[in-house]
């Protein structure tokens, strides 16, 4: 057993003199070996959470040898459950009782089956140690780290201040470090047999800032809270270091960072995506040099900024796979903490998640699909995995166009609203026809991953699609159809086992925040204001990024990435090119005397606020031209990107192409007519000096995180176009 030994959550699997043994490194090693055994055969780590079918089999018989399974190249992996209200809290309160040790056996189960071993608990109106003590015994009984969101220090809930706070007093160290330290060392002290990962720092009073809003003052308020808890942290356990702690750079708390705060070399940097599933930092040399090293906090669920995202799984492999593969190239690798909202119905990006972070270099560009043909295989049968796939990789997309919390009348031309109602339409006559195909103990998991969300999707869609074209009729038909498809989710799916789980609204967003109800889009006040027919005469033309004429070694195509086939981005995701590196090459027919092409690239964050997000632009023998693709751009927050960029041209996102053509509805957002992470493109437009005619065109790789979607020649922005003219040619 030598192979495993002193590994972390390592494993061995072999026959000896006729037993068959597992044998782990350590507690979770040997469960996750159990577990490996369980899901061979035929038990998916499903089975409960999602009612994938158990295969029975008479005798089963081990034949693989000795299999030895290397330690995890992300140290801590886990969920949290969050935004839990109304749907997955009211399913607990149905089922269990609460949101208690009942219903959280069933997660931590899950968990180590998908080879997990790190938890934050629901919070928005639940304590997880107080509510049920039998919860954090549990977990530790059963191998799961146990964790608090990203502003719940010490081991201690929202919830557990906000029922005392009359006796801890005000959430402010600066004037109540006392009381305040005695509320952190009670909870150190409760948990510390347990095995957690420690949430260090402090917040407002709830996911605010703290403070006054001046950042110097908070800082040194901070520079205090975290001494103090490390004071605490070493009382109770000898050492200052003594249990892992993490210190989440989340909103404000990146500015701080920035500005040059930071914590003991011990402690995990946890830097944070900008809420819909794009990260906001990259892993720098000296932070991967630490001793905590740099983990990541990312979303798949949101409730808040910039808007919600909770309903349905809008989130694709490809997309989760370009994103944290950046982040674990760059160093991201001791703790992946997913924000999964009420868990159901973001099965499958779990799944991918959970599976990619014990081994990223297993699933490279154009791996995606095999995987996720893998996952289904594991729920539905060889017979039904290839096409279970496809629906789900298809609907995923799909959604990713145009998420349903975000859906307004006039997202699209009539002939962008005709081809999107037919996709979407072809792939519920494809699940209709699946759906008689297969057995009926495989009825209840495809309704949950596959139909549902396939269905009720399609449904939205062509709901804002008829409120474009002033059909109410259609749309108070389909909205029947949405509640008679969530009522079965609720009421009648496997028995009624999920009643509960599917309450979020979802259509009629005009904020941010879940509304009170599904409402009619044509009651809102929405405004379509642009021209719905394409003009014909249109010297304007799309060319996807993958239709080069040439491409230099370091560039490689990403299948499935993006709207459309796939999109072309950087081999080696570390490498630089300061002065100009690889480049694709296009042909180009210029229309005008004073043209200009737009470029789409996927709305990469300022990773590096430093170096910026450099693209090259050559247009034949002319000197190239280095853009920064972060001008202009308004980040999560509603802040605009400010630094002086060392660049020969700094070039604007074009203001009103695939704008939302409404006014207001945004919120006061700076750019109400547009938005790049809700169109999940960020257009740049090159102002070219040449004359009409035919040029050759090249996008030089400079800095690698940029991913090219597509080029438009001649963009016409006083005639409306979501995807781009031609876009469906390609498809």
């Amino acid at each position: 057993m030598k192979q495993v030994r002193g590994q972390w959550e390592s494993y061995l699997i072999d026959v000896v003199d006729g037993h068959l043994v597992i044998a782990g490194s350590d507690k979770r090693g040997t469960i996750y070996g159990i577990y490996e055994i369980s899901q061979r055969i035929g038990v998916s780590p499903w089975y409960w959470m999602a009612d994938a079918p158990v295969v029975h089999h008479d005798e089963v018989y081990y034949d693989a040898g000795r299999i030895v399974q290397p330690s995890p190249k992300v140290k801590y992996r886990g969920i949290f459950i969050n935004d839990e209200w109304p749907s997955f809290g009211t399913w607990c309160n149905n089922h269990f009782g609460g949101v208690n040790a009942k219903a959280y056996a069933h997660i931590f189960e899950l968990l180590l089956r998908l080879k997990a071993n790190y938890f934050w608990p629901a919070m928005w109106a639940t304590a997880f140690n107080e509510d049920d003590p039998e919860s954090p015994r549990l977990a530790d009984e059963m191998g799961i780290v146990m964790g608090t969101s990203h502003h719940e220090p010490m081991m201690r809930a929202h919830k557990e201040y906000t029922s005392r706070r009359e006796e801890v007093g005000p959430w402010d160290y600066a004037t109540n470090k006392e009381r305040v330290d005695k509320f952190f060392r009670e909870g150190m002290e409760r948990n510390k047999s347990y095995d957690n990962l420690v949430t260090i720092g402090m917040r407002g009073d709830g996911d605010v800032a703290m403070g006054s809003g001046d950042d110097t003052e908070n800082m040194k308020t901070l520079a205090k809270v975290i001494e103090g808890q490390r004071k605490i942290i070493k009382d109770i356990y000898g050492k200052p270091d003594a249990v892992p702690q993490l210190w989440a750079i989340f909103t404000e708390v990146q500015r701080y960072y920035d500005a040059g705060f930071t914590v003991p070399d011990d402690v995990t940097l946890l830097l944070c995506d900008n809420n819909w599933g794009y990260i906001r930092r990259k892993g720098r040399d000296f932070e991967r040099k630490r001793k905590g090293g740099l983990g990541l906090y990312y979303h798949i669920d949101m409730n808040g900024g910039p808007w919600n995202d909770r309903w349905v799984n809008t989130t694709t492999v490809p997309k989760l796979r370009e994103q944290l593969n950046l982040a674990y190239q760059s160093g991201i690798d001791r703790i992946w903490i997913i924000n999964v909202g009420d868990l159901k119905p973001k099965e499958m990006p779990i799944d991918f998640i959970m599976h990619y972070a014990w081994n990223p270099d297993a699933i490279q560009p154009g791996d995606e699909q095999a995987w996720l043909e893998s996952f289904t295989r594991s729920i539905f049968g060889e017979s039904y995995a290839q096409e279970t796939a496809d629906i789900i990789a298809k609907y995923s997309k799909y959604n990713l166009w145009r998420k349903a919390e975000v859906q307004v009348p006039g997202i699209y031309n009539q002939e962008e609203m005709l081809k999107v109602n037919n996709l979407w339409q072809a792939l519920v006559l494809r699940c209709e026809a699946l759906k008689e195909q297969l057995p009926s103990e495989a009825q209840d998991a495809f309704y949950q991953l596959v139909y549902y969300p396939v269905v009720a999707s399609a449904g939205v869609a062509q709901i804002y699609n008829c409120a474009t074209m002033g059909d109410s009729l259609t749309i108070n038909e389909l909205m029947k159809k949405d509640q008679r498809l969530t009522d079965h989710y609720n009421k009648h799916l496997a028995g009624g086992k999920w009643d509960g789980m599917m309450l979020d609204n979802h259509i009629g967003y005009t904020q941010w925040s879940i509304p009170n109800s599904n409402r009619h889009p044509m009651t809102l006040g929405f405004r379509v204001t642009h021209n719905l027919t394409p003009s014909a005469d249109s010297k304007e033309y799309t060319i996807p990024a993958y239709r080069y004429v040439r491409k230099d070694e370091g560039w490689i195509f990403l299948p499935d990435l993006g709207r459309g086939k796939g999109c072309m981005g950087a081999k080696d995701v570390m490498k630089e090119y300061p002065q100009g590196g690889p480049a694709l090459e296009y042909e180009v027919e210029l229309a005008t005397p004073q043209p200009s092409i737009a470029i789409g690239i996927l709305p990469t964050q300022d990773i590096l606020p430093a170096r910026g997000l450099r693209l090259g632009v050559q247009l034949d023998d002319y000197p190239m031209q280095v853009i920064d693709a972060r001008q202009g751009i308004v980040d999560t927050f509603g802040e605009y990107t400010k630094q002086n960029l060392a660049v020969s041209k700094v070039l604007k996102p074009l203001p009103s192409r695939n704008h939302l053509a409404l006014s207001g509805w945004m919120n006061g957002r700076p750019l109400p007519r547009r938005d790049e992470v809700f169109d999940n493109i960020r257009w740049l437009e090159v102002p070219l000096n040449a004359t009409p005619g035919k040029h050759s065109l090249k996008l030089v790789m400079i800095d690698p995180e940029i991913v090219v979607e597509q080029l438009v020649v001649n963009p016409d922005n006083h005639h409306y176009s979501y995807f781009g003219k031609d876009f469906w040619s390609f498809q």
